[in-house]
Protein backbone atom coordinates (compact mmCIF):
# COMPACT_ATOMS: atom_id res chain seq x y z
CA UNK A 1 0.00 0.00 0.00
CA UNK A 2 1.59 3.14 -1.36
CA UNK A 3 1.03 5.84 1.83
CA UNK A 4 0.42 9.61 1.12
CA UNK A 5 3.01 12.08 2.76
CA UNK A 6 1.96 15.06 3.48
CA UNK A 7 2.61 17.37 1.31
CA UNK A 8 5.90 20.02 1.58
CA UNK A 9 3.97 22.94 2.36
CA UNK A 10 2.29 21.36 4.64
CA UNK A 11 5.40 20.42 6.39
CA UNK A 12 6.71 23.77 5.78
CA UNK A 13 3.15 25.55 8.05
CA UNK A 14 3.81 22.20 10.41
CA UNK A 15 7.36 23.29 10.95
CA UNK A 16 5.94 26.93 11.29
CA UNK A 17 3.81 25.86 14.41
CA UNK A 18 6.40 24.03 16.30
CA UNK A 19 8.25 26.72 15.58
CA UNK A 20 6.25 29.24 16.77
CA UNK A 21 4.56 27.26 19.59
CA UNK A 22 8.16 26.87 21.48
CA UNK A 23 8.49 30.57 21.44
CA UNK A 24 5.14 31.53 22.60
CA UNK A 25 2.77 28.71 23.88
CA UNK A 26 -0.66 28.71 21.75
CA UNK A 27 1.27 30.25 18.41
CA UNK A 28 1.61 27.32 16.85
CA UNK A 29 -2.64 27.18 16.74
CA UNK A 30 -2.55 30.35 15.24
CA UNK A 31 -0.93 29.12 12.36
CA UNK A 32 -3.80 26.51 12.37
CA UNK A 33 -6.22 28.72 12.67
CA UNK A 34 -7.72 27.53 16.14
CA UNK A 35 -7.76 30.79 18.42
CA UNK A 36 -10.02 29.15 20.82
CA UNK A 37 -6.98 26.01 21.51
CA UNK A 38 -4.07 29.18 21.55
CA UNK A 39 -6.02 30.94 24.06
CA UNK A 40 -6.15 28.28 25.74
CA UNK A 41 -2.40 26.89 25.74
CA UNK A 42 -1.14 30.21 26.29
CA UNK A 43 -3.30 30.93 29.61
CA UNK A 44 -2.28 27.84 30.60
CA UNK A 45 0.86 28.00 30.22
CA UNK A 46 2.11 31.15 31.40
CA UNK A 47 -0.22 30.90 34.65
CA UNK A 48 2.00 27.68 35.49
CA UNK A 49 4.80 29.48 34.76
CA UNK A 50 4.49 32.51 36.63
CA UNK A 51 2.25 31.01 39.37
CA UNK A 52 4.97 28.44 40.14
CA UNK A 53 7.62 31.06 40.03
CA UNK A 54 5.80 33.46 42.48
CA UNK A 55 5.27 30.36 44.56
CA UNK A 56 8.88 29.35 44.91
CA UNK A 57 10.14 33.04 45.17
CA UNK A 58 11.51 32.54 41.31
CA UNK A 59 14.62 30.23 43.16
CA UNK A 60 13.72 27.96 39.80
CA UNK A 61 16.04 31.13 38.25
CA UNK A 62 19.24 29.76 40.66
CA UNK A 63 19.01 26.74 37.99
CA UNK A 64 19.99 28.15 35.07
CA UNK A 65 22.24 30.89 33.89
CA UNK A 66 22.17 33.20 30.42
CA UNK A 67 23.59 32.74 27.49
CA UNK A 68 25.26 36.01 26.31
CA UNK A 69 26.96 36.78 23.52
CA UNK A 70 28.97 39.70 23.65
CA UNK A 71 27.32 40.36 26.84
CA UNK A 72 24.19 40.76 25.70
CA UNK A 73 21.74 38.73 27.73
CA UNK A 74 20.27 36.38 24.48
CA UNK A 75 18.54 33.20 26.07
CA UNK A 76 18.04 31.85 29.84
CA UNK A 77 18.90 28.10 30.16
CA UNK A 78 16.58 26.97 32.51
CA UNK A 79 15.51 23.12 31.94
CA UNK A 80 12.65 22.32 31.55
CA UNK A 81 11.04 25.56 31.66
CA UNK A 82 12.76 26.47 29.03
CA UNK A 83 9.73 24.76 26.52
CA UNK A 84 7.81 27.99 27.67
CA UNK A 85 10.71 30.12 25.95
CA UNK A 86 8.88 33.73 26.26
CA UNK A 87 7.74 33.33 29.37
CA UNK A 88 11.01 31.86 30.71
CA UNK A 89 12.56 34.59 29.02
CA UNK A 90 10.71 37.40 30.67
CA UNK A 91 10.72 35.76 34.29
CA UNK A 92 14.70 35.49 34.01
CA UNK A 93 14.77 39.26 32.54
CA UNK A 94 12.44 40.73 35.40
CA UNK A 95 12.49 38.79 37.97
CA UNK A 96 15.37 37.71 40.99
CA UNK A 97 15.41 34.55 43.09
CA UNK A 98 14.48 34.95 46.64
CA UNK A 99 17.65 33.21 47.41
CA UNK A 100 20.13 35.17 45.53
CA UNK A 101 18.41 38.81 47.15
CA UNK A 102 19.51 37.07 50.13
CA UNK A 103 16.38 34.91 51.87
CA UNK A 104 16.80 31.13 52.59
CA UNK A 105 14.46 29.37 49.73
CA UNK A 106 13.88 26.90 52.70
CA UNK A 107 11.55 29.33 54.45
CA UNK A 108 9.40 29.35 51.13
CA UNK A 109 6.51 26.71 51.99
CA UNK A 110 5.30 25.95 48.88
CA UNK A 111 8.80 26.25 47.06
CA UNK A 112 8.41 22.76 45.61
CA UNK A 113 4.92 23.16 44.24
CA UNK A 114 6.00 26.14 42.25
CA UNK A 115 8.87 24.25 40.83
CA UNK A 116 6.36 21.50 39.61
CA UNK A 117 4.03 23.92 38.23
CA UNK A 118 6.79 25.80 36.62
CA UNK A 119 8.24 23.13 34.84
CA UNK A 120 4.90 21.28 34.09
CA UNK A 121 5.01 24.34 32.02
CA UNK A 122 8.07 24.30 29.85
CA UNK A 123 6.72 20.51 28.88
CA UNK A 124 3.31 21.09 28.47
CA UNK A 125 4.27 24.16 25.95
CA UNK A 126 7.01 21.76 24.14
CA UNK A 127 4.05 18.79 23.73
CA UNK A 128 1.64 21.55 22.82
CA UNK A 129 3.42 22.09 19.21
CA UNK A 130 2.50 18.87 18.20
CA UNK A 131 -0.74 19.29 19.39
CA UNK A 132 -0.75 22.49 17.09
CA UNK A 133 0.99 20.58 14.33
CA UNK A 134 -1.71 17.88 14.19
CA UNK A 135 -4.13 20.64 13.80
CA UNK A 136 -1.89 22.63 11.15
CA UNK A 137 -2.19 18.76 9.24
CA UNK A 138 -5.77 19.30 9.37
CA UNK A 139 -6.33 22.43 8.13
CA UNK A 140 -3.77 22.22 5.20
CA UNK A 141 -4.83 18.71 3.74
CA UNK A 142 -8.94 18.20 4.95
CA UNK A 143 -9.34 15.16 2.99
CA UNK A 144 -7.30 13.43 6.26
CA UNK A 145 -9.50 12.37 8.66
CA UNK A 146 -7.92 11.00 11.91
CA UNK A 147 -9.32 8.86 14.21
CA UNK A 148 -7.40 10.21 16.95
CA UNK A 149 -5.42 13.64 16.74
CA UNK A 150 -2.08 12.80 16.73
CA UNK A 151 -1.22 15.67 19.13
CA UNK A 152 -3.83 14.29 21.50
CA UNK A 153 -2.47 10.99 21.58
CA UNK A 154 0.97 12.08 22.25
CA UNK A 155 -0.60 14.22 25.07
CA UNK A 156 -2.37 11.17 26.31
CA UNK A 157 0.89 9.54 26.77
CA UNK A 158 2.39 12.40 29.11
CA UNK A 159 -0.82 12.03 31.12
CA UNK A 160 -0.21 7.76 31.12
CA UNK A 161 2.30 6.36 29.73
CA UNK A 162 0.67 4.15 26.84
CA UNK A 163 -2.68 6.10 27.11
CA UNK A 164 -1.68 7.56 23.88
CA UNK A 165 -1.53 3.57 21.70
CA UNK A 166 -4.58 2.50 23.83
CA UNK A 167 -6.53 5.60 21.93
CA UNK A 168 -5.46 4.48 18.85
CA UNK A 169 -6.42 0.72 19.35
CA UNK A 170 -2.69 -0.69 20.21
CA UNK A 171 -3.98 -1.91 23.74
CA UNK A 172 -1.20 -4.54 23.33
CA UNK A 173 1.49 -1.82 23.05
CA UNK A 174 0.02 -0.07 25.61
CA UNK A 175 0.51 -2.09 28.60
CA UNK A 176 4.15 -3.24 27.60
CA UNK A 177 4.86 1.03 27.64
CA UNK A 178 3.20 1.50 30.83
CA UNK A 179 4.93 -1.48 32.36
CA UNK A 180 7.73 -0.81 30.34
CA UNK A 181 8.24 2.92 31.45
CA UNK A 182 5.94 3.13 34.72
CA UNK A 183 7.86 0.45 36.07
CA UNK A 184 11.29 1.19 35.39
CA UNK A 185 10.44 4.49 37.21
CA UNK A 186 8.86 2.54 40.21
CA UNK A 187 11.76 0.82 40.17
CA UNK A 188 14.44 3.49 40.44
CA UNK A 189 12.37 5.07 43.07
CA UNK A 190 12.90 1.88 45.29
CA UNK A 191 16.31 1.57 44.31
CA UNK A 192 16.74 5.28 45.98
CA UNK A 193 14.56 4.93 48.57
CA UNK A 194 12.31 7.13 47.04
CA UNK A 195 14.61 10.28 47.49
CA UNK A 196 16.03 10.53 44.07
CA UNK A 197 13.53 12.42 42.90
CA UNK A 198 14.49 16.16 43.72
CA UNK A 199 15.39 18.78 42.20
CA UNK A 200 17.51 20.65 44.80
CA UNK A 201 19.52 17.02 44.88
CA UNK A 202 19.56 16.08 41.57
CA UNK A 203 18.51 18.95 39.31
CA UNK A 204 19.83 17.87 36.03
CA UNK A 205 18.30 14.13 36.45
CA UNK A 206 15.25 15.93 37.76
CA UNK A 207 14.41 17.22 34.36
CA UNK A 208 14.73 13.92 32.65
CA UNK A 209 12.43 12.77 35.51
CA UNK A 210 9.90 14.88 34.65
CA UNK A 211 9.16 13.72 31.79
CA UNK A 212 7.64 10.73 32.92
CA UNK A 213 4.45 13.17 32.84
CA UNK A 214 1.35 12.96 35.30
CA UNK A 215 2.34 10.16 37.51
CA UNK A 216 5.36 11.23 38.38
CA UNK A 217 3.85 14.99 38.60
CA UNK A 218 1.44 13.51 41.13
CA UNK A 219 4.08 11.53 43.12
CA UNK A 220 6.71 15.00 43.21
CA UNK A 221 5.00 16.60 46.47
CA UNK A 222 4.16 13.58 48.56
CA UNK A 223 7.95 12.11 48.01
CA UNK A 224 9.58 15.66 48.56
CA UNK A 225 9.65 15.84 52.33
CA UNK A 226 11.17 12.38 52.70
CA UNK A 227 15.27 12.76 54.27
CA UNK A 228 17.69 10.58 53.50
CA UNK A 229 18.39 8.36 56.25
CA UNK A 230 21.91 7.09 56.50
CA UNK A 231 24.17 5.87 53.38
CA UNK A 232 21.70 4.95 50.23
CA UNK A 233 23.39 2.22 48.19
CA UNK A 234 21.55 2.07 44.86
CA UNK A 235 20.74 5.59 44.81
CA UNK A 236 22.75 6.25 41.61
CA UNK A 237 21.10 3.11 40.12
CA UNK A 238 17.78 4.83 40.92
CA UNK A 239 18.08 8.26 39.78
CA UNK A 240 19.45 6.42 36.25
CA UNK A 241 16.09 4.28 35.79
CA UNK A 242 13.76 7.20 36.78
CA UNK A 243 15.49 9.59 34.71
CA UNK A 244 15.57 6.74 31.48
CA UNK A 245 11.98 6.19 32.29
CA UNK A 246 11.25 9.95 31.52
CA UNK A 247 13.48 9.92 27.90
CA UNK A 248 11.44 6.66 27.09
CA UNK A 249 8.23 8.39 27.28
CA UNK A 250 9.47 10.85 25.03
CA UNK A 251 9.78 8.16 22.77
CA UNK A 252 6.54 6.28 23.35
CA UNK A 253 5.22 9.78 23.10
CA UNK A 254 6.60 10.00 19.83
CA UNK A 255 5.54 6.58 18.68
CA UNK A 256 2.42 7.57 19.19
CA UNK A 257 2.32 10.68 17.33
CA UNK A 258 3.16 8.64 14.42
CA UNK A 259 1.09 5.67 14.47
CA UNK A 260 -1.79 8.23 15.54
CA UNK A 261 -0.78 10.07 11.87
CA UNK A 262 -0.30 7.05 9.88
CA UNK A 263 -3.89 5.60 10.16
CA UNK A 264 -5.07 8.43 9.08
CA UNK A 265 -2.42 8.09 5.76
CA UNK A 266 -2.72 4.72 5.39
CA UNK A 267 -6.88 5.15 4.48
CA UNK A 268 -6.54 8.18 3.13
CA UNK A 269 -4.17 6.17 0.36
CA UNK A 270 -6.16 2.95 0.24
CA UNK A 271 -8.62 2.03 -2.48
Amino acid sequence: MERNYPSEATRERMLKAIGLGILLPGGGHLVAGKTSWAIFWFLLCQGLLFGGMSLAGFTQLDYGRWIQPGGIPLIYTLLPELGNFSGTWVAALFFRSAESGGFSPDLIPFRHLGHLMSAMSGILAVFSCAHAASLTTEKAQPTRKFKVNPGLAALATLALPGLGHWLTGRKGKAVLFFVAIFGLFAIGLALGDFIDFDRQRHPYYWIGQMLVGLPAWLLYLPLEPLQADGHTAFLDVGVMFTTCAGLFNIIASLDAYHRAEADALNEESSP
